[in-house]
């Protein structure tokens, strides 16, 4: 490979003309810039602020290196340039509770900033130690008076009136009918307040009317009865919720053919499928909006059931408004209009271990976007949010239209730095989680999705950089509506898109008529960048008719067991390329990629790990802060390494032992210790 082959790609041409310029570690020439660094779990956020005197002509690149303790430099992914003066970007795999050294080296064609740096050293966020408590308060749904003991519980709203940082209120099993609750300290890090339910016991706060309702027949399967809180959004029988019609009319023509309810003030009527009687089901009334406001910082929710919240509008179970350092573990929310709103001033709330669901997956998909104002699955950030560094982990969400959202429409901070990883979502009957807003910094990773109709919505997502980075998603195209579905949503009729990164995602349409992915139009974005992934269709295995927006495509497995069609590709002159070298040699896309079914191990199972001696199997691309644990004489395609991984990081992966800024002045000192290969390797942009 020479110089002019590696310079083709027009997105990283200017990347690596600075990059080849000699450089030298000084601040001198950025004296006024900033480099702030916010840290996760296991990420952090590289932000740059440049005075636009740096670089008028915003022409400037930035490599991004770091390390812990003595080791030596490693290279991260580079910053992108995401406003006239502020360039982001992110590191992973990191550990919990490290601090990391982090240089951020410019190289600009015309001068200017060449060879200035950046250094500064943050730490990773501790994981959550939950100290013993300084006092336990105990409580029971029948508990009285103020002892608060095991023997003596008393009430909840008791207990979480005496509720001191540092205490704890455990909830004894059984079923607390309450909502709209306060809690009027907040804890600290050393001093949590918590509330839990007690080990071994069904704990549930339940929103929903414990009353018993006689409906009378009204005719034509139409029933009524008079409530005790008016505006109910949630209404159940027989634990499935019924849809709320938005007049008396719709409801008694059933007019989206499901079952639902109407209600004017605390008259309540519903219509079955069948003409069913509902005093002949268990019928469900929501009477709380909420279970909890939360105004307050380091509270902590575990091991608890909330269900049946649903009263009026922006119903929610639990409410985080200018609440920050929360933690919700272990916990479950059942059928509630919205399970966690986070709203304002929140970050660094920790949601986890948790399962979300709903009932609604099957609703005709024009139903829901009529009316129903339940598009928002089991967590949602309103608008705006401020607060960063917020984590969803480690949480199954199912039977929803859309899953969840991550981003408020719009946020004064400059980056979100959310990060959304190892989540299961299925059977959502739209998007799998939806980063639709104000997203920079949101970093999505080895999260699974499959029964969706979309899995990850960018659509669109204001600033960017928004990675998506060994993510599993299959069986797309599930949905109650004739569309089709796509791993990645990118189209929408809002403003541009920054930056979209997809690296090492394994995608497989499975059911027939879909593409392995779906570029659909209108859209407008910075860049959409692609390696590695593994896009399989039953139709087309790229189908893409928004050409004009800027795209990179390379190193990925395009397939479709489709055998007479490959890619559909906007208005050129065969719109549908039937073959890998016909759409490299029309559109210069993919000329490292494959054409190759994926010899998956077993994906009727949901195993989509690639069996051993498969094509795929050390067929990536090296790009360094993504993939330097990799196992083999290169990167595995898809999302999971194949065999002798070393891990998330590879210390053995530096060049020659150098690091970036001794590297750099190395090859332009023309002293040749390496190949042009190496070095376009070392930066993860070999092409």
């Amino acid at each position: 490979m020479g110089v002019h082959n590696v310079l083709e790609s027009p997105s990283l041409r200017t990347w690596f003309l600075g990059l080849l310029f000699c450089f030298t570690i000084t601040t001198g020439k950025v004296e006024a810039a900033s480099l702030e660094l916010y840290g996760t779990f296991h990420a952090m956020g590289v932000i740059v602020e440049l005075e636009a005197s740096d670089d008028p002509d915003q022409d400037a690149v930035a490599a991004v290196e770091y390390r812990s303790g003595t080791e030596d430099y490693r290279a991260g992914f580079p910053l992108s340039r995401v406003a006239e003066t502020r360039l982001v970007g992110s590191l992973f795999w990191l550990e919990p509770g490290i601090e990391y050294d982090v240089r951020v080296v410019f190289s600009d064609p015309d001068g200017g900033l060449d060879g200035a740096a950046l250094k500064s050293s943050a730490s990773t966020r501790a994981e959550i130690v939950i100290p013993a408590p300084l006092q336990s308060l105990y409580v029971h749904p029948d508990g009285s008076g103020n002892t608060c003991t095991p023997e003596n519980p008393c009430s909840l709203s008791q207990g979480l009136s005496m509720a001191q940082p540092g205490d704890e209120v455990v909830l004894q099993g059984g079923t607390y009918f309450e909502g709209d609750m306060e809690i009027l300290r907040s804890g600290t890090l050393e001093a949590p307040v918590v509330l839990r339910g007690l080990s071994g016991q069904e704990v549930i706060l339940d929103g929903a009317d414990p009353a018993a309702f006689t409906w009378e027949d009204q005719g034509g399967g139409l029933w009524k009865t008079e409530i005790n809180a008016a505006d109910p959004h949630l209404v159940l029988a027989g634990n499935d919720r019924l849809y709320p019609y938005q007049s008396l009319n719709d409801l008694q023509d059933l007019s989206w053919g499901i079952s639902g309810f109407y209600a004017d003030g605390t008259d309540l009527y519903v219509r079955l499928t069948g003409d069913g009687d509902p005093n002949s089901e268990e019928m469900v009334v929501s009477r709380y909006n909420q279970a909890f406001l939360v105004e307050q910082d380091y509270i902590y929710f575990l091991d608890m059931t909330f269900r049946h919240y649903g009263r009026a509008s922006w119903a929610k179970a639990l409410y985080l408004n200018n609440a920050s350092h929360n933690l919700i573990d272990r916990c479950t929310f059942a059928v509630n209009d919205l399970g966690i709103g986070i709203k304002r001033g929140s970050g660094e709330n920790v949601i986890q271990h948790c399962e979300f669901y709903d009932t609604t997956f099957w609703w005709p998909w024009d139903a829901v976007k009529g009316g129903s104002q339940l598009e928002t699955g089991g967590i949602r950030f309103y608008d705006p949010v401020n607060g960063r560094g917020n984590i969803i982990r480690r949480n199954t969400f199912h039977d929803y239209f859309d899953g969840f959202g991550v981003c408020p429409s719009s946020s004064t901070a400059l980056t979100n730095e959310t990060d959304v990883y190892e989540n299961l979502v299925f059977r959502a009957s739209d998007d799998g989680v939806e980063t639709d807003g104000q997203a920079s910094n949101v970093r999505i990773w080895k999260n699974t999705f499959h029964d969706v109709l979309m899995g990850i919505s960018l659509a669109p997502v204001y600033t960017g950089p928004v990675y998506a980075v060994r993510n599993l998603i299959y069986r797309t195209g599930v949905s109650n509506s004739d569309y089709t579905g796509s791993p990645f949503k990118f189209n929408s009729g809002y403003a541009k898109s920054g930056p979209m990164y997809l690296f090492h995602n394994t995608c497989d349409a499975a059911l027939a008529g879909n593409n392995g992915i779906y570029i659909k139009a209108p859209g407008t974005w910075e860049l959409i960048y692609s390696r590695n992934n593994i896009f399989s269709g039953t139709q087309y295995a790229l189908h893409n008719y928004n050409e004009t927006q800027p795209i990179d495509l390379d190193y990925d497995d395009l397939y479709t067991t489709n055998p007479d069609e490959f890619v559909y590709w906007g208005q050129g002159p065969d719109r549908h390329m039937r073959d890998l070298v016909t759409f490299q040699n029309l559109t210069g896309h993919e000329m490292h990629g494959l054409d190759k079914e994926p010899g998956f191990v077993d994906p009727q199972e949901g195993n989509y790990s690639l069996a051993p001696g498969d094509d795929l199997i050390d067929k990536g691309l090296y790009i360094a802060g993504i993939n330097d644990g990799y196992g083999g004489a290169a990167p595995d395609m898809g999302a999971f390494e194949s065999e002798g991984s070393k891990g998330d990081f590879d210390d053995d992966k530096d060049v020659d032992g150098k690091d970036l800024a001794a590297f750099a002045v190395t090859y332009a000192a023309g002293t040749n210790a390496i190949s042009l290969d190496t070095f376009a390797g070392y930066y993860g942009m070999l092409l």
